[in-house]
Order: structure tokens, then sequence, then C-alpha cells
């Protein structure tokens, strides 16, 4: 009776052995893991889109995927709409002076949210899966009105405070660069 018990025993040993060591070869779904980028935009936390919910984000991707330019009301009345959207790239109007890109690479994707009134400033955040914040992306270069956006699969910042400026203190500003 003792043999038995003993041997059984030693049979879980065995397989919870096998198992931890399987688990080493086999293929895992990493956190880091991509999204598409429609995916992305549906899991985005409500404190980040809160122009849009759920209903309207499907709504949107489904014009999108057609290729159509259609915009829905959003929640506080205005129109949001897709301007532009690829594997890795999604450009949205989420109301009138405000614009929100989203940007995947391999290991992390990147929310950039741009105001304009008319001069235009942004902020890009950098993420990882679940939403979860790395840091905050500044350009080389601060000024006081920066734009992001996004060229060739890349982020690119543009200085608009000259546009705020006459020109002599274009002059001195341009100097300084």
């Amino acid at each position: 009776m003792q043999q038995s018990s003993s041997i059984r025993l030693m049979n879980r040993h065995w397989l919870l052995s096998l198992c931890m060591v399987l688990t080493l070869f086999m293929p895992c779904n990493h956190a880091n893991a991509q999204l598409p980028i429609g995916q992305l935009l549906l899991s985005m936390p409500d404190s980040l889109c809160p122009y849009l919910d759920m209903k309207q984000r499907v709504v949107l991707l489904e014009y999108a995927n057609q290729n159509m330019k259609d915009s829905v009301d959003n929640i506080y009345g205005g129109k949001s709409a897709i301007l532009d959207k690829t594997d890795n790239y999604l450009s949205l109007a989420v109301a009138d002076g405000f614009t929100i890109e989203l940007l995947s690479d391999s290991a992390s994707y990147y929310l950039i949210q741009t105001a304009c009134a008319p001069i235009c400033s942004s902020i890009v955040k950098q993420y990882v899966a679940n939403w979860i914040f790395v840091e905050e992306v500044k350009p080389e270069k601060p000024t006081v009105f920066q734009k992001a956006t996004v060229e060739d699969g890349k982020i690119v910042w543009i200085d608009e405070t000259p546009l705020l400026l006459d020109d002599e203190e274009k002059k001195y500003y341009l100097l300084d660069r």
C-alpha cells in the first residue's frame, strides 16, 4: 500500500516537472504582442477618448473598413470621423479642433492628442499592452507650441510657435533655433 502511494506521488512530481518543461518550449502570448489598430481604438480607455462610446467607435471602424468617410455624432453632439487608417496607424477627428492619432509598432503604441485653436499643440504618450502608460514623448527641441503628427510611420514634431509671432519677433525667435 505504501509503495503505490509513493509511486503516485512520484508520478505527480514527474507530471508537474514535465508540464513546467513543456511550457518553456511552447509559444507564448506575450503581453507586448500588438493588437490591430482597430482593436487598439476599441480597447482604448474611455478616459483617453471620452467623446466616443464603444458603439460609436465600432461604427467608425466599420465605415473606415469600407473606405467610407462618414462621421458619427459623438456624445457631446459634435461630429467625429476617422480621417486615415492603415495597418499600424489611425487618425481620428474627435471634435472640432481636436484629433487623436494612434501609431503602433512591434513593442508599443503611441497616442497623439492634438488640440488646435487655431495654433496646434500636441501631447504624445507611449503605452504597452493593456494601455499601460510608459512615458510622455517630448520633441528634441521643446518650444511653446509643438504639433505632433505621423509621417512615414514616424512621429514628426512641427513648431507652431512662429505662427503667433509678428515679423520682428520671428527674426529673434528663428535666430535661437
